[in-house]
């Protein structure tokens, strides 16, 4: 007969380890994202840049999530090159999105990470 009541303490440990490796992996593609955004200013012209969605949550960010960036003042012409080199600078799927016009642009700007050059 299988006791009804059993220790989780392995399991939950794995659980544990698991969300602060992913906590670890949210961290440093974060810093990696600020700076490919430093990288791509050199070549690419744009006004503001923000990181948002789940990179800017600690936690939230998974195994499949996505990197989401947005620009205002990234031209049309520029807009896949600035998605193509931030995800090969990264190793990561990039969602990139022009602010102009998008009806979530005010919810961008409050709730994500405004990039700031370096001076």
């Amino acid at each position: 007969m299988i006791d009804k009541y059993f220790s989780t303490h392995i399991r939950d440990e794995a659980i544990k380890r698991k969300k602060l490796e992913m906590e670890r992996l949210r961290q440093s593609l974060l810093k990696n994202a600020v700076t490919a955004i430093a990288e791509l200013r050199r070549t690419v012209s744009f006004k503001d840049a923000f990181i948002f969605g789940s990179l800017t949550k600690p936690f939230k960010f998974g195994i499949n999530s996505d990197i989401d960036i947005a620009f205002s003042g990234l031209k049309d012409r520029d807009f896949f090159k600035a998605a193509s080199f931030i995800s090969s600078e990264i190793g990561r799927e990039v969602d990139v999105i022009q602010l102009e016009g998008f009806r979530f642009a005010e919810k961008i700007k409050k709730e994500g990470i405004k990039w700031k050059p370096e001076i």
